[in-house]
Formats: structure tokens, C-alpha cells, sequence
């Protein structure tokens, strides 16, 4: 029987995602934070390409389902800009953990572009607006304003409503 427990945090880059992971798993003792991010800066130079994007995804996936198989919770980050890739990653998953949360970290373009430009590897500013551009918005999700909160207390919202403190 499925014993971990699976959030899946989807937004634009500098969106508060990292940020919200890190404050999620505080404290819970079986918890993990696995960032897309993280992964793809294990990459020489990364591109952002489609086939890039799919390592980085797939090697989160293998991470995510040894850790929910081990019984904990599971804070996958990741940008997820498509109903159809947040399908995926609830398909790959599902039969690993008892439950599936997709919290939908909302950002204006702007503050995720001041955000973007203080990461010591900024995701190329046109790059973003493309993704800003292209990214849809859940459809069911439990959705948090982090340019009204702020990336702390949009954190605290989601683990409200997740019931995680």
C-alpha cells in the first residue's frame, strides 16, 4: 500500500517554488525537497531545451518515487507549465504515495523577474517571458499569490491548506 505523500509545486522561475519547498519540509523529519533546478545545475551548461527539460524531469521522478516507496513526504518543484506535464508527474507517481497535492504558485512576470535576476543562475530573462507566456494555469490546484504574500507567507498559506503545520 502507498505510504508517502506527494506536493507538486508548479509556477513560473522566481515564482517563490524553492523558497515554499524549503519552508514546506522544515521540520518533518521523512520529507524532501527535490528541485528541477537543483538537477539541472548538476548539467555542464544548461540549455532549457525540450530534451534537457526531460532528463532533468525524469531524474526528479526517479528520486521522488524512492522517497514516497520509502514512506515520505515528497515537495516536487518544478516549473510543470502545462496541465498535461502535471498529469505526468500524478501518472508516473500515483501508485507510490496515498495522496497528490498540486499547489500553483502564482507570481506577476514582473516580481519573478526582479526575483530572477538575484539567482546566482538566472534563467535568461527572454527565456522566462516565454515560459510566463506559455504557462497554464491549473486547472485544480490550490493556488497561492506569492507577489501579494511574498514567498514566505504564501509558504505558510500552502502548508495551511495542505494541512502540513
Amino acid at each position: 500500500m502507498p505510504r508517502g505523500r506527494l506536493v507538486i509545486l508548479c509556477g513560473i522561475p522566481g515564482s517563490g517554488k524553492t523558497t515554499m519547498g524549503k519552508l514546506l519540509v522544515d521540520g518533518i523529519k521523512a520529507s524532501i525537497h527535490i528541485q528541477t533546478d537543483a538537477v539541472r545545475a548538476m548539467l555542464g551548461h544548461a540549455t532549457f531545451d525540450q530534451s534537457e527539460s526531460q532528463l532533468v524531469y525524469d531524474a526528479c521522478y526517479g528520486i521522488a518515487r524512492s522517497a514516497l516507496q520509502a514512506g515520505y513526504l515528497v515537495v516536487l518543484d518544478g516549473t510543470f507549465m502545462r496541465d498535461e506535464y502535471r498529469l505526468e508527474a500524478r501518472k508516473r507517481l500515483r501508485n507510490y504515495c496515498a495522496r497528490v497535492d498540486v499547489v500553483w504558485i502564482d507570481c506577476t512576470l514582473e516580481a519573478a523577474l526582479e526575483r530572477n535576476s538575484d539567482r546566482e543562475s538566472p534563467v535568461p530573462p527572454e527565456k522566462l517571458q516565454a515560459i510566463c507566456a506559455g504557462f497554464q494555469n491549473p486547472k485544480r490546484a490550490i493556488r497561492v499569490d506569492s507577489s501579494l504574500l511574498g514567498p514566505r507567507a504564501a509558504a505558510e498559506q500552502a502548508a495551511r491548506l495542505l494541512g502540513l503545520k
